[in-house]
């Protein structure tokens, strides 16, 4: 029996400690497993996806965006 290769892997982690995800699909696809599952666990719950400047992958975030900056 064969293997199929996953498109999605683990995430790893970035310089600054964050879960690092390869690319937009994959943080927004962590972000919506999250959302449905929910967290009663966690104070925060993770809103939305950004490109990180320092790894260039992408993380999720409990903090709304900034506006007018």
């Amino acid at each position: 029996m064969s293997r199929r290769r996953t498109r999605y892997r683990v995430p790893t982690r970035c310089p600054t400690g964050k879960v690092r995800f390869r690319d937009r699909i994959a943080a927004t696809l962590a972000l919506a497993t999250i959302q449905r599952q929910g967290r009663p666990d966690r104070d925060k719950t993770e809103i939305r996806a950004y490109r990180c400047p320092t790894c260039s992958g992408w993380h999720l975030t409990s903090q709304r965006p900034r506006v007018g900056r």
